[in-house]
């Protein structure tokens, strides 16, 4: 019951390396309040640059990556119906 078999994993396919990764797509994205503070210093709202900061929070955030052999307490072997 690793991520690997887990319907809520998508594996990454680039490289040999990365197909040991993946994004774990139980729960939505998370805002790296990290990345977000570098590319948005001194945010004040509301800004004309609307568009610029969806783009500066959609790169900030990311879904969890994990390890194919990871385990947690969300695995479902199911087949995604869609």
């Amino acid at each position: 019951m690793t991520c690997a078999s887990c319907r809520f994993w998508d594996r990454y396919a680039e490289s040999d390396i990365s197909k040991k990764f993946g994004d774990c797509r139980y729960n939505p994205p998370r805002i790296s309040e990290t990345l977000l503070a570098r590319m948005l210093p001194g945010l004040s709202v509301p800004l004309p640059e609307y568009d610029d900061i969806e783009r500066d929070i959609y790169v900030a955030s990311a879904f969890p990556v994990t390890h194919q052999e990871t385990e947690c307490g969300q695995w479902d072997g199911r087949v995604p119906t869609c």
